[in-house]
């Protein structure tokens, strides 16, 4: 592990870091050290299915007074969605709908294949071989670690994500800044790191993962984007170290340790509604911009509800807040997603590119040609409302809005489908160095 110095001499560096309030950092908050907690059993997918339904624009054109196709699935036939685009739609059927689906499907004329006949057969396999918790004796609190054990062989739980940035800033106190900007609904804390030479006058970059709770390969490249900066930080050329980073591996914590504990398909954060029993509020639909828009829900059990109001939720407040009070300078916004290998950039909330679309496509293009050197692996590079479709409320088009920032983009990391949300841990470290390539090639376009 890169970082060997034990975390022991750094208090009078978190009491010098309290000057904003709760921005300072840093009590350790354990993920089961939330005002709720998670006493569910695990939610199982056994025989369901996995499909991919094609000619979605077709067939909404043909259905112009019913529902949206996503909602039917959902409502009627015990569906899930996990990719919606203008061409196709992933979602996955449970094991006793799947004949009323097939004919739903087939009535409609609409074609269809299957990606997986047990998605349950799938996440068995991602906890066989590469679900990393943090043990701790019974009736003790997870200890602050000195070294978190972290590594891109598996997928890690919150308590080891948040040891590894306080690993980072024990190491190097002199740049790193750890921000506690707020807490969840169940109480857990929403970290931020901030690395910098100079945070006055370099140009920042803001990158985060974990806003949908599911897409576990998020936080992992995050977090390998990390170790990437940080473990050869002398080495970095000026474009690297001339920046200021503000990184945010997990974004939804209290959904992030949900889908890890109880239902590995959650996508939203926990927060209870006010005239419902369903929880949660998808994130991405909840930023100011374009709010209650195509591609949000105003229905509290849909994965894509938008929420209350505008900025409504814990989390989103506390980046906006956050951000806000820092768009001087502000450069870049990259958000980490899965899945289906994209790099997008603004508009997502209408179907319109933004006036510096062709400086913004140049280098997305760069970014996916190096990938593909890289690794072999086919990203394509695009604006957001022609391949994922129109959604209003999501972060990337906020920052953009909202705070001026040039190079936002969105980078849908691996796959295009056949393992979705549920990215074999095999697939990590190359998926996270893809990830590291979008990074630094912006990096190197902001002068």
């Amino acid at each position: 592990m890169l970082i060997e110095r034990e975390i022991t001499a750094t208090d009078k560096h978190e009491e010098d870091m309290r000057e904003q309030g709760r921005q300072g950092d840093d009590t350790t908050a354990t993920e089961d050290d939330g005002v709720l907690d998670v006493n569910e059993l695990p939610v199982r997918y056994d025989e369901a299915q996995l499909w991919r339904i094609y000619n979605i624009s077709e067939s909404m054109s043909r259905r112009r007074n019913m529902m949206p196709l996503a909602d039917i699935l959902e409502s009627k036939y015990g569906g899930t969605v996990w990719k919606e685009n203008s061409k196709f739609l992933d979602v996955s059927i449970e094991k006793n709908h799947i004949k009323a689906a097939r004919a739903f499907l087939e009535n409609q004329n609409l074609m269809s294949e299957v990606l997986n006949t047990n998605i349950q057969e799938l996440i068995d396999q991602e906890s066989a071989i590469g679900v990393n918790m943090t043990q701790s004796e019974m009736g003790q609190r997870t200890k602050k670690a000195a070294r978190s054990g972290i590594h891109w062989k598996d997928y890690h739980d919150l308590d080891t994500i948040y040891a590894f940035m306080r690993e980072i800033r024990g190491k190097f106190p002199n740049i790193c800044r750890l921000y506690t900007i707020g807490k969840t609904a169940e109480g857990r804390d929403l970290k931020v790191l901030r690395i910098s030479e100079n945070p006055k006058e370099y140009k920042k970059i803001w990158i985060d993962g974990g806003i949908h709770a599911r897409e576990w390969i998020s936080p992992a490249t995050v977090t390998f984007i990390l170790y990437q900066l940080m473990s050869k930080w002398q080495d970095h050329p000026e474009y690297i170290r001339q920046k200021t980073w503000y990184v945010m591996p997990v974004m939804n914590p209290d959904g992030y340790v949900y889908s890890r504990k109880v239902n590995r398909l959650w996508r939203k954060n926990r927060a209870p509604a006010k005239r419902s029993q369903c929880l949660g509020v998808d994130l991405n639909r909840n930023f100011d911009i374009g709010w209650s828009g195509y591609g949000s829900s105003t229905n509290p059990c849909s994965d894509t509800y938008r929420g209350e109001s505008p900025n409504s939720e814990l989390e989103t407040d506390a980046v906006v807040k956050f951000l806000s009070k820092r768009k001087y300078n502000l450069e870049s916004y990259l958000t980490f997603h899965s899945y289906g290998q994209m790099v997008v950039y603004p508009w997502a909330y209408k179907a319109v590119k933004v006036k510096d679309a062709g400086v913004l496509q140049r280098v997305a293009n760069t970014a996916v040609q190096r990938i593909e050197k890289k690794t072999g692996q086919i990203y394509r590079a695009s604006v957001t409302h022609e391949v994922l479709g129109i959604a209003g409320g999501g972060s990337d088009d906020w920052s953009r809005a909202a705070l001026g920032t040039k190079y936002v983009y969105t980078i849908e990391l691996r796959d295009r489908g056949q393992f979705g949300f549920v990215l074999p841990p095999s697939q990590i470290l190359e998926t996270a160095i893809e990830g590291y390539t979008v990074v630094d090639t912006v990096a190197q376009a902001i002068q």
